[in-house]
Parts: structure tokens; sequence; C-alpha cells
């Protein structure tokens, strides 16, 4: 791991941290910017906005930083800021758009951690060993997660889904030697 400074991660994590804490003050900022099904008939922007308003309290703050600030900073310094941007993005629309049909009003970025998750998952795999316990088991415990969640109609299924499908991505293109910037 290098020592640079995972600007990336600690800006997003600021940002939500900020808007969090102004719907705390002014609740109708969480109202304005969670998911809703208004996105489908013009508020399109809540498909982002979503992930800067931790709406459901303390756990879901605590979970959220803890998950992002771990993951990012693997994602960031690891595999590097372009596929960080593409499996925040990706899953959380693909958590987004699940949450349309499955629950409809929220907010967080759970889903957008969770392209994250399976990102580092998939490409933890193709790294060599070096000791501890197999890289795999990242993969299978969070995919298996993944695909239980989808058989309950919960939207961080489809937002893991999505974070494996682009860690898949991710390594094909780096065999073949193409990657974002």
């Amino acid at each position: 791991m290098t020592s640079r400074i995972p600007w990336l991660t600690l800006a997003v994590f600021v940002l939500t941290s900020a808007v969090t804490a102004a719907m705390y003050r002014w609740p109708e900022i969480g109202t304005a910017l969670e998911r809703d099904p208004k996105m489908l008939t013009g508020e399109w922007w809540r498909f982002v906005t979503t992930w800067f308003v931790l709406t459901d309290g303390w756990s879901q703050i605590l979970v959220n930083s803890l998950g992002l600030l771990l993951y990012g900073t693997f994602v960031e310094r690891l595999i590097g800021r372009g596929w960080w941007v593409i499996a925040y993005v990706v899953a959380g629309f693909a958590g987004e758009v699940a949450g349309i049909f499955w629950q409809p009003v929220g907010g967080g970025n759970s889903v957008a951690i969770c392209g994250l998750i399976g990102l580092f998952s998939v490409w933890q795999v193709t790294m060599p060993r070096r000791g501890g316990p197999p890289p795999v088991i990242g993969a299978v415990v969070w995919g298996g997660i993944g695909l239980w969640l989808v058989t309950h109609e919960d939207i961080h299924g489809a937002a893991l889904v999505a974070g494996f499908l682009v860690g898949l991505a991710a390594v094909l293109l780096q065999r073949g030697k193409a990657a974002p910037t």
C-alpha cells in the first residue's frame, strides 16, 4: 500500500459529513435530497444527492463512514481513483434504481460503498497471497451476501452485484493493460 493521502475518499467523506450535519440542523435538506419516487418525474438529481444525506441516524452514520474510509482508502491506494469513481457511481446508481422498487424513500451512501467493497473483493483475489486468510474468502463472503440481499429485495444486493461486475471489468481490463486514470 502506498502512503499517498486518499484525497478522493476524504473529500467524499467530508462532503457527506457536511451535508448530513446540515440535514440535522435543517431537516428539509434530507427530504429534498433523499431517494424518492419524485426522481422519476423530473427530480433526477436525487439519484446522486441521496448519497450525501445519511437519513437513518447515528448507526448509519458510523457504519457508512467507517465503510467509506476503509474501503475507499483501500480502493484509492491499491486500485486507483478512476476505478474508485466508476465503482462508487455504478453501484450507487444500481442501488438507487433497485431502491425505486424495493425501498422508494431513504438516503445514504451505503449502496455506493457497496461498489467499493465489490471492486476491492474481486481485485483482492488477483493479488499474490502474503499470509493470512485467503483473499478469496472476502469475495465469497461479500458475493454471497450480495446474492442473498438481491433475493430479499434489498438495495444493497443490487449495489454489491454491480460492484463485483465493476471489479471483474477492472481485473479483465488490467490484464489487457487498460485502466482509467
